[in-house]
């Protein structure tokens, strides 16, 4: 929880100042500065008439008979408070200040020219002057409520929480019922995450005041950050009963909901915001990002499009567009949105792996390289993206183009399993599978667990038909972490096959074929074990399968052929 915004000192300031809260300022009976007749009873006259026009609402009239009043009496610290406190109201501080300052100067034990110097000061943004103002009124006056308020927040913003907590704690020695120093107590304990004791003190201030909309919605935060989701929200909604114009209420209500998966009361939540805010275009992104998670694509859309229209610099939006058009395989669309994102952008690297996805659902995947160099240009040092530069070379089998990219990748993540057993890969496709075990020894030396890294090395020695004893333990070793994977179940039936256990390799390729019926190489296995069953038609069945799967096998066309020929010999 964020404390000491500026927003609760003005609060808290004009609070004090207009006697809402339960601290009220001091200001010295009028004995003390008009002493009638004369030039002071005209005074006090212009003063008393100062009174009528605030009293009416006319602060112009009021300021002008206070302005007269000290015409007839200057060195009045009492009038001067008065007028710093009605240019304050008018909404001129800087007038409000230099009164304030006389008043001090003509009295520099006024207490009250000191609170108000402080207030001031705050309004003003100068902290450091607003502390020196509080103490000096707690050099006159140890035990004034006020100051030592104030003291505490402002301890509190500097996150100086032990003083900030003494300063209060004084405060309520004091006055045990002070709601705002209950109040800003528990602000402090949020703030260290001493929940329970801030929930103590906020339920304090609710017994006294139950509409405590600041209480209220801290309560809420608190409950929100533990996890207390149903309590968020009925606090949020108590505040909404009283005050249906609280349009934060609405909005962290909205976003409490969404961490239920409640989409659609969000959403009302977020409606209600709309209606109560002007051109609200964050609120408009949130209501598009629902739409978006419901399916709703158009509608998401729509919301995008009409805050880019009021912010076209908005790349998370533009982002967000691009990814609508994605998902509804509008790839010329999203490609445009994308395109238009900043290199200054944060999203710039996110969106060109995104158009490194359209350009390989469109098969253009010169264009899918390109849109990933330039993000690693943007970017040298995010190793995936070399590692997804490196998959797009493979696909185009320029394999060596790969090898360098990995190459380059490993400077940035020398440890990187990914990037190694990738390496690996293209290696074994580039025709080097000496180099490619090596590789994928090293990605054991890091994971002695990683299965596909064991397997790899065990079906590269079954293909070359050495090291069959430990390409079944590497192989073994793989199934044992992956026991249901129709891969490295169809490696162990190869290497049974390379080793002449026939129907151990037919119980095993079966079985891989069941895992994984879809794959072409594990159904001309099949069709081998068969074969060398003497199963012809059961081979000819898998073959024709592993065919249908993979056309262009032409291996495995002559395999029928011989098939069929030796059949008809018989």
């Amino acid at each position: 929880m964020a404390l000491g915004k500026r927003r609760f000192f003005y609060l808290l300031f004009f609070m004090l100042i207009s006697g809402c809260a339960t601290i009220k300022p001091t200001l010295p009976p009028l004995a003390k500065d008009f002493h009638p007749p004369g030039a002071l009873a005209e005074s006090y006259y212009h003063f008393l008439l100062g009174q009528i026009y605030l009293k009416n609402g006319d602060l112009d009239g009021a300021i002008k008979q206070y302005q007269q009043a000290l015409e007839k009496e200057k060195n009045s610290a009492y009038l001067h408070i008065h007028l710093a406190t009605l240019y304050l109201k008018k909404g001129l501080p800087e007038k409000a200040l230099k009164e304030a300052e006389e008043a001090i100067r003509i009295n520099p034990q006024s207490i009250p020219a000191h609170l108000l110097l402080g207030g001031l000061y705050l309004t003003g943004n100068q902290k450091a002057k607003a502390r020196q103002a509080y103490e000096k009124v707690i050099q006159l006056d140890p035990q004034n409520q006020e100051a030592l308020l104030f003291l505490g927040t402002l301890s509190a913003e500097e996150k100086d929480f032990g003083q900030a907590e003494n300063y209060l704690q004084a405060l309520l020695k004091i006055d045990a019922y002070s709601l705002m120093g209950h109040y800003y107590l528990a602000r402090i304990y949020a703030e260290t995450r001493r929940f329970a004791e801030a929930r103590r003190h906020y339920q304090t201030v609710l017994e006294v005041k139950p509409q405590f909309e600041p209480a209220l919605m801290d309560l809420a935060l608190i409950n929100e950050i533990q996890g207390e989701y149903d309590k968020a929200v009925e606090l949020y909604k108590r505040v909404l009963a009283f005050n249906p114009a609280n349009s934060e209420a609405h909005e962290r209500l909205a976003q409490v909901y969404i961490r239920q998966n409640k989409l659609q009361e969000a959403l009302d939540e977020f409606y209600a915001v709309e209606k109560l805010t002007v051109n609200n275009w964050e609120v408009r992104t949130k209501i598009g990002l629902i739409y978006f998670e419901q399916g709703r694509l158009d509608e998401a859309a729509e919301q995008f499009i009409f805050v880019l229209s009021a912010q076209p610099e908005n790349d998370r939006v533009r982002y967000y567009l691009g990814s609508v058009y994605q998902e509804k395989k509008e790839y010329d669309l999203a490609a445009k949105e994308f395109q238009k994102i900043s290199s200054s952008s944060h999203l710039f690297v996110d969106a060109q792996i995104h158009l490194a996805f359209i350009y390989d659902k469109q098969n253009k995947i010169k264009e899918a390289i390109s849109a990933l160099q330039t993000a690693i240009k943007a970017k040298p040092d995010h190793a995936d993206l070399y590692r997804f530069l490196a998959s797009f070379y493979e696909k185009e089998n320029q394999f060596a183009e790969g090898i360098k990219v990995l190459q380059e990748a490993l400077k940035i993540a020398p440890r990187d399993e990914k990037i190694i057993f990738n390496l690996g890969v293209l290696y074994d496709k580039s025709g080097n599978w000496q180099e490619c075990i090596r590789q994928m020894r090293q990605v054991l030396e890091i994971n002695a667990d990683h299965a596909q890294a064991l397997n790899y090395i065990g079906y590269t020695y079954a293909e070359k038909g050495i090291n069959l004893e430990e390409a079944e333990a590497l192989i073994k070793r793989a199934l044992e972490l992956k026991p249901d994977d129709g891969y490295i179940t169809d490696s162990l039936g190869w290497v049974y096959f390379k080793k002449g256990e026939i129907d151990k390799a037919v119980k095993e390729l079966e079985k891989a074929h069941r895992l994984a019926p879809d794959d072409p190489v594990i159904a001309d296995h099949l069709g081998d074990a068969y074969a060398a069953q003497n199963l012809i038609e059961k081979a000819i069945l898998m073959y024709e399968r592993a065919l249908k799967l993979d056309p262009k096998k032409e291996e495995i066309r002559e395999k029928i052929k011989k098939l069929q020929k030796d059949k008809k010999n018989k």
